[in-house]
């Protein structure tokens, strides 16, 4: 007899999620630089990095991201884990517009390959323990393929924490930008679209989602 999951966040789930991004928001807001993100800072200046007019500073760009990077959240299993995935990319353009957008997506591209490499990695993984035919070859290449369509419009809510440029002496731009992934956002947007996929396998593959995302990023 099989149970039926459901992976829907509820609304208290919903409700202690947006407290947690809200005394975050917070803590960011009255955060002030620190010294290491002022000597940070001065070094990037030295090395001809600057912030684009009109945006924050390199110093509050840089608290910014190591408040993100430091910031603590609790998996399913009560585990503190980072909430956060950080992701940098570097692309040089003859605009900073361009080289952002390029930069931006080249972020996440590159997290979005790393998590279909670890998913399909642990499915075969899962096929290859498997004692009984309840993970077929066939399932785990569904599951794959499935999973990295959803990947792919999930990363596309991104975080942009850090975004600084420099003149190179072709006068080109070279545009660094640092991306902010939130992990339960991640794991509840994988299972609430593979929902299906997850209940007609089984035990165990919901956990798998959450250990692949926690565990190894």
């Amino acid at each position: 007899v099989s149970v039926s999951a459901t992976f829907a966040q509820t609304p208290i789930e919903l409700a202690k999620q947006q407290a947690e991004l809200n005394a975050f928001h917070m803590k960011m807001l009255n955060a002030k630089p620190s010294k290491d993100a002022k000597k940070q800072a001065k070094e990037l200046r030295k090395e001809g990095w600057t912030a684009p007019a009109g945006e924050k500073t390199l110093e509050r760009q840089i608290t910014e991201s190591q408040l993100y990077s430091a910031e603590m959240t609790t998996d399913e299993n009560g585990s503190m884990v980072k909430r956060y995935i950080m992701q940098t990319a570097v692309q040089t353009s003859g605009s900073y517009n361009a080289g952002y957008a390029a930069a931006r997506t080249s972020a996440q591209v590159e997290l979005a390959a790393m998590l279909k490499t670890q998913i399909a990695a642990a499915m075969q993984q899962k096929l290859d323990n498997n004692q009984s035919s309840e993970v077929s070859s066939t399932t785990v290449d569904k599951f794959n393929q499935r999973s990295k369509a959803i990947i792919d419009e999930t990363l596309t809510n991104s975080i942009p924490v850090l975004a600084i440029y420099r003149r190179l002496s072709n006068n080109q731009f070279e545009v660094q930008v640092r991306l902010a992934f939130d992990k339960k956002e991640l794991v509840a947007r994988l299972k609430r679209n593979m929902q299906q996929e997850l209940e007609n396998e089984g035990d165990g593959l919901d956990s798998l989602v959450d250990d692949i995302i926690n565990t190894h990023l």
